[in-house]
């Protein structure tokens, strides 16, 4: 059984829950970094008595929870940037140096404030080792993460991308057509002229011309309302008279090919589907050849 592809709805979900995750794991990330400094930042202000001291002691005591962090964020970085080819080996034994030194350095301050404030020691390592492995995990989850969300945010993009020009088509032939409507309507009776009106124009637009009984032959080629159209005898040409009646927004060539699939296909859909443009289309291309057909055998006639 083949496998469905996945739609734009899809892309939309998946990227979805990663953003969640990742917010989860940022979350994580606060919580015990701000633990892991307060520990260490805690245990130098009651180990530190003099105030001129404290404050650099202070500062001293957030090395350790910001060198952890950058620690576990250099080991896989570096690992995508060299590959696992020509991954260096002592470069990677120093960088978990520095995250394990950085790991105990932070879990003894934390160790001294936890008994500090009064916890027995025999309990006190389990806080140094709980929030510093979360440090750890929280952000090692985060970046080994980032490749994934960025693959998934650049598939949900292209999949919005290329759903735009579809839907702008649809609308562009759907809308942007509809005043062919008024273009190919049949003139009321209203709009008819009188035989005396025709005669009358006839006399106006030409002073020379024969008696007033060949006017009525002459007139409808003034009329301001409807031209009589000239007999075309070829698809092309239908499909320029088509284009320049402004019947439907399309090319020429486009009328063309719509034009000669319906000389062999009846089917509207399949016409459609052929030509690469909207069903409308087509309906408003067939009826304005229809009814250029028409009034064209009228004027012969």
């Amino acid at each position: 059984m083949r496998a469905t592809p996945p739609t734009t709805n899809d892309h939309a979900a998946a990227w979805s829950t990663m953003r969640a995750d990742r917010r989860f794991l940022w979350f994580w990330l606060t919580v015990a970094t701000t633990l892991s400094v307060g520990g260490n930042v805690g245990h130098a202000w009651l180990t530190v008595e003099a105030a001129a001291s404290r404050g650099m002691a202070i500062g001293w005591a957030a090395a350790p929870p910001a060198l952890l962090m950058l620690a576990i964020h250099g080991l896989p970085t570096l690992g995508r940037m060299l590959g696992s080819e020509e991954r260096d080996r002592l470069l990677t034994c120093v960088v978990w140096g520095v995250t394990v030194g950085a790991f105990g350095w932070s879990a003894f301050g934390i160790f001294g404030f936890t008994t500090a404030m009064g916890v027995p020691e025999q309990m006190a390592w389990v806080a140094p080792f709980v929030i510093d492995l979360s440090v750890f995990g929280a952000t090692r989850g985060l970046v080994l993460t980032a490749p994934l969300a960025a693959r998934m945010k650049a598939a949900m993009d292209s999949a919005v991308i290329g759903a735009a020009p579809a839907a702008n088509t649809t609308v562009s032939d759907t809308v942007g057509n509809q005043p062919a409507v008024v273009a190919i309507a049949t003139p009321t009776a209203s709009t008819e002229p009188t035989p005396d009106d025709q005669s009358a124009r006839a006399e106006s637009a030409s002073p020379t011309a024969g008696p007033i009984a060949d006017a009525p032959n002459d007139a409808p080629a003034d009329n301001p309302t409807e031209s009589t159209p000239p007999v075309v005898s070829g698809t092309r040409e239908l499909a320029e008279h088509i284009v320049a009646a402004g019947a439907v927004r399309k090319p020429v060539e486009t009328v063309v090919a719509i034009l000669s699939a319906a000389e062999r296909e009846p089917r509207k859909a399949v016409i459609a589907e052929h030509t690469g443009v909207h069903h409308s289309v087509v309906t408003k291309t067939l009826e304005a050849a229809e009814s250029y057909r028409r009034k064209s055998l009228a004027a012969v006639g």
